[in-house]
């Protein structure tokens, strides 16, 4: 059949009948395109979010540099085709609130190496909790009134897919027992 013959029956095919075609036709392009994604990588990234910390510790009064730790959770989804490895982690802390006779200065930073993390891949196409703990000194001389101080929280994850700066939802929240 030459060109000619197709055009002259595509023309006695309804117009209606045509856009519904192409809506099918595109709708089932759509569904095998997004069912490829997770295998052929278009568009597949890694994303970390969701950035938690304990929200609070209390030290005993008085305290001489009691080390605690504080443990945190960073939610990742690995929509690659390859699995990630997590390389490293480290966190940046502030001093945002303080009260009573807390000795720190507000704005006082803080950084760490974080080297205590689980898992250290994901795996292709998975989602995972990353689960860490920080360590974190008590100290203070025993005041008489209700002391704390609160710290927020930025952190830095190398990945094999690349570095991810992410803040804490949340902040920590270190207070002292009244005396």
């Amino acid at each position: 059949m030459n060109r000619q013959g197709l055009y002259k029956y595509a023309s006695v095919i309804p117009s209606h009948v045509g856009r519904a075609f192409r809506l099918v036709l595109s709708g089932t392009l759509l569904l095998v395109m997004a069912g490829c994604v997770p295998i052929c990588g278009i568009g597949a990234k890694l994303t970390l979010s969701n950035a938690h910390v304990d929200s609070t510790h209390t030290c005993p009064n008085p305290s001489s540099n009691r080390p605690y730790d504080v443990h945190g959770t960073i939610d990742v989804n690995n929509y690659t085709i390859s699995n990630v490895s997590i390389k490293s982690m480290s966190e940046t802390n502030v001093n945002t609130a303080a009260h009573g006779s807390w000795s720190g200065a507000v704005g006082a930073k803080g950084s760490s190496d974080i080297t205590n993390f689980e898992p250290k891949s994901i795996g292709a196409g998975n989602t995972a909790t990353l689960r860490f703990s920080m360590g974190f000194v008590c100290s203070n001389s025993g005041p008489k009134q209700e002391t704390y101080g609160d710290f927020s929280f930025k952190f830095k994850v190398v990945t094999s897919s690349g570095t991810y700066n992410l803040d804490s939802s949340n902040t920590h929240r270190l207070q002292i027992q009244s005396g």
